[in-house]
């Protein structure tokens, strides 16, 4: 999806303070992923509570305007990404084009390490959101869903949560799947 943008993609490399952090996954990091890949354009989800009494929470959609770098540059952390957050309503800044913006900032995660050491690692709170879990999609209304309903349950209600995720039907389109899909969902 990035490569459709057409546009220049920057590679983004967490700050670590040890080699430790650098290694550990996103799970680990509490959300934050050791590089990004991010394009003007691209569509992104927010990871982090960072502003809630604005509505700028996990989960958070919406689709970046401008990446702002010092005078490192990529694969350097920028000084802020600038996001158009669908459904926000909140404070905004104009960007050169004069499209409401804003800026996302990268943030520290901390945790202990291996052996009682201090790891941490601080990254933009960004993830690519061409596509969601249905678990990440609870609680979004989103205009329109494809949805690929795998070949089987693996939560009593999963299914229907994706598909609830829209206002009409018409907004559905689903990855081919066969009848005997649909049987072992009744069957739960």
């Amino acid at each position: 999806m990035l490569r459709s943008l057409q546009r220049p993609v920057a590679k983004i490399v967490g700050d670590h303070n040890r080699v430790e952090a650098k290694k550990a996954s996103s799970e680990t990091a509490k959300g934050l992923e050791a590089q990004l890949l991010l394009a003007k354009g691209a569509r992104i989800m927010l990871i982090a509570n960072v502003w809630s009494e604005s509505g700028l929470v996990n989960s958070s959609t919406g689709v970046i305007q401008d990446i702002i770098f010092g005078e490192k540059g990529p694969p350097s952390l920028p000084v802020a990404v600038f996001v158009t957050f669908e459904k926000y309503e909140g404070p905004t800044i104009a960007n050169l084009e004069g499209v409401k913006v804003v800026p996302v900032v990268p943030i520290k995660r901390s945790w202990e390490g291996k052996n009682g050491t201090q790891c941490s690692r601080s990254q933009v709170p960004l993830r690519l959101a061409w596509t969601v879990t249905a678990h990440k999609s609870q609680g979004l209304t989103l205009e329109k869903a494809k949805i690929d309903l795998g070949s089987k349950e693996f939560t009593a209600g999963l299914s229907f949560v994706a598909v609830s995720r829209v206002r009409s039907l018409n907004d559905i389109s689903f990855k081919q799947f066969t009848f005997e899909r649909l049987l072992r969902i009744k069957n739960l």
